[in-house]
């Protein structure tokens, strides 16, 4: 695509319908190769100019061969002596050897098809990467590279010499000097028509760049200081259109609540079943959602808590203060047996308070579910528990004024958004969103950044010590032998396997094949039982039930118990095969035992090599119980993105913006929006006027929701 090319298109569009435009249409690009760029999360036009490069490759700084060092990131220059394919341990390799006269050095590509066509002996290549030493050869593997004689570049590379060099995430097919071609030859032609999006006083008050130089300058700067500007303010956009979006909504449903007030009938009588003083922080917490659910807007809340800090309390709490103004309330669990297991914990305060609970699962009984649907649509459920199955077209609220979600970070956005839509005469209900995982601060303000915060930062009283322990696999039968003593004194441990079903590619126990093998090593006496998530509903609640009891003295269990498993007594959690675990699921786990007064004990069983990031998530469990100093580490080593070992549902992932390196901007973008909002709430104010006419013709700001 040349400039004259581009000109024409725009000439028969206005600039917002070229950012819009798919770019499969550009030249050079076509179906096959737009389905390549689809893989890297380009679509538009407008997608391309946001897909920042994750380094820069100095070219302005050639180092001489024999001044490399072993680790250094260096870029080299020199002419192509020879090159040659060969086969080490079954891979194919490709070598290039170069010389600048001071001294020689291999470049190296393992098992990449058609590399060897690209190289002539006597080319001229400047190549880029960590160097490392070989056999006492210097050597860079999988370099970046460009070959700079004349006769051999493509057009628009030769910029490429002795600059900063954009590096961007890549996938096979598409090679790196055409997305800079093509980003290149974009920015030349319309550049100057990229309408701004910052109104002139945030862009003056934060030291950002016009939107045009940004795009341009993150891809070709001249300098890092540039390229780190153009990087402030393109993240800086990205994060004041994330939350003018979200914040706005706020705005919307002001006025559309339904103000409840506490009446202590129903929630005075259910804090004296209590058997136990709420702790500091959940009195903290209840006078905030005391306060949210008596205004006219609806309450939008976070509560955050470690595992066993007394979350279930405050949501019952707010669920009867509905009640006892004559509405309904619902939560949703992530899980069946989750839900169940709020069902059977709830149940045992709300049956003596005559508070009427129904129960919804999407693999009910026929029978069993229209009774519940029947029970939630009159009105005669005050309460209802169930999973994904509470948003289906087909459950109707009689009048629902109080919504309550469990684990969040495992539903999508969309499904949250529609169970608000089940409120009483189109009202939006009270919302309280609970997560037993830790969020590090900043991570909390922006997966849940329409939403207040509350935490409860305080355990309750009496709780016994954990003691958490990592040992190699090699000490495995001194650990249940250990184990098998510790049940004969009175105590209850959990196995857990992370599969159900055997898999040779994770290397891990399944829960049927312990289940069998312990049966096997425990002494005589010793009564162990097995849950997982494919058995039927039935028998999980008589096997848990039967566990609570002390039927069984070791549950073999998969991840099924990772949360809302209530059993005092049990004191030990052996883990096999940790290091398969994420930190966050790991800690989670935990969470099961150490309920009671006595002093519990974690195992973390691994083999005796593991990753260094398994290293570090083992060692951080060890050291500390603290689930938010876990979350923290965890951020660190997994990224915003995998938070609990999985990728987080509802987590939004941005084009540009990174929730671990950008927490000073965050904060930043999210205070400005506020103060914003409260004085512009429709943004009519001349100065904002920019930002409404973002708002109308781009998708800036819009994030991919994973999940």
């Amino acid at each position: 695509m040349n400039g004259h090319e581009v000109c024409i298109i725009i000439k028969v569009m206005d600039i917002y319908e070229f950012l819009r435009r798919e770019v499969r249409y550009l030249k050079g690009v076509g179906p096959k190769r737009a389905q390549l760029f689809k893989k890297l999360g380009i679509v538009t036009v407008l997608d391309l100019l946001y897909f920042a490069p994750r380094r820069y490759i100095d070219r302005r700084s050639i180092t001489p061969i024999h001044q490399v060092r072993r680790g250094e990131e260096v870029t080299v220059a020199g002419k192509v002596l020879m090159k040659g394919t060969k086969k080490v341990r079954k891979n194919l390799v490709f070598t290039v050897v170069i010389s600048d006269g001071t001294d020689w050095m291999e470049l190296v590509w393992r098992n990449v098809r058609g590399i060897e066509k690209v190289f002539n002996k006597g080319d001229q290549v400047i190549a880029s990467g960590r160097a490392y030493v070989y056999r006492g050869t210097k050597v860079i593997y999988h370099p970046e590279y460009e070959i700079i004689d004349d006769n051999k570049q493509p057009a628009g590379s030769k910029i490429l010499a002795g600059m900063l060099v954009p590096v961007y995430p890549s996938t096979e097919g598409l090679k790196p000097r055409f997305i800079r071609k093509l980003i290149l030859d974009v920015l030349e032609t319309v550049g100057n028509e990229i309408p701004e999006t910052l109104p002139d006083y945030i862009r003056n008050k934060f030291g950002l760049y016009s939107r045009k130089d940004a795009l341009h300058l993150i891809h070709f700067p001249r300098d890092l200081k540039e390229a780190r500007v153009a990087r402030k303010t393109l993240v800086f956009e990205e994060l004041f259109y994330f939350y003018i979006k979200l914040l706005e909504k706020r705005v919307e449903s002001k006025g559309l609540g339904i103000p409840l007030q506490v009446r202590n009938e129903l929630t005075g009588r259910f804090f004296k079943l209590l058997k136990f003083e709420l702790t500091g922080a959940q009195k903290r917490v209840i006078a905030e959602i005391t306060e949210d659910m008596g205004k006219n807007a609806p309450m939008h809340r976070l509560l955050q808590g470690d595992v066993g800090s007394g979350k279930t309390v405050v949501a019952l709490y707010t669920m009867l203060v509905a009640v006892e103004n004559g509405y309904q309330a619902v939560m949703m669990a992530p899980t069946e047996i989750l839900a169940e297991q709020h069902f059977l914990v709830m149940s045992e305060y709300l049956i003596p308070l005559n508070v009427k609970i129904a129960l919804l699962l999407g693999k009910m009984k026929k029978k069993d579910k229209e009774l519940s649907l029947e029970r939630i649509r009159s009105g005669d459920a005050d309460i209802t528990i169930g999973t994904h199955a509470l948003i289906q077209d087909d459950v109707e609220f009689k009048k629902l004024a109080v919504a309550v979600i469990d684990e969040q970070h495992k539903f999508g956005v969309l499904q949250r958004a529609k169970l608000l839509e089940k409120g009483y005469e189109n009202k939006s209900p009270h919302f309280l969103v609970m997560t037993a995982t830790p969020i590090p601060r900043t991570l909390a303000l922006t997966v849940y950044g329409d939403l207040d915060v509350s935490v409860i930062d305080e355990m309750p009283p009496g709780r016994g010590n954990i003691v958490t322990k990592w040992v190699r696999e090699s000490r495995r039968d001194r650990v249940y032998s250990w184990l098998f003593d510790e049940v004969k004194k009175g105590n209850q441990a959990y196995v857990v396997a992370p599969l159900i079903e055997k898999s040779d590619k994770l290397e891990a126990e399944a829960a049927t094949e312990l289940y069998e093998k312990l049966k096997n090593m425990a002494p005589e006496g010793i009564k162990i039982g097995l849950i997982h998530g494919k058995m039927k509903k039935d028998e999980r609640g008589d096997v848990m039930r039967m566990f609570r009891n002390g039927e069984f003295h070791i549950l073999v269990a998969t991840t099924v118990i990772e949360v809302g498993i209530d059993v005092p007594n049990a004191t030990i959690m052996i883990i096999e095969h940790a290091e398969r675990f994420g930190l966050a699921q790991l800690h989670q786990l935990r969470g099961r035992i150490g309920r009671g007064s006595k002093k519990s004990y974690c195992i973390l069983i691994t083999p005796s090599k593991v990753s260094e990031d398994a290293k570090r998530r083992l060692k951080a469990m060890v050291e500390t119980t603290d689930g938010f100093k876990i979350a923290e580490i965890d951020l660190e080593i997994r990224g915003p993105g995998e938070i609990s070992g999985t990728r987080q549902h509802g987590l939004p992932r941005f084009r540009i913006a990174n929730l671990v390196r950008d927490q000073k901007i965050i904060q930043i973008t999210r205070s400005e929006v506020e103060k914003i909002l409260e004085f512009d709430p429709f943004l009519t104010k001349p100065q904002n006027r920019i930002i409404k006419e973002t708002l109308a013709n781009e998708k800036i700001g819009e994030v991919i929701y994973v999940g």
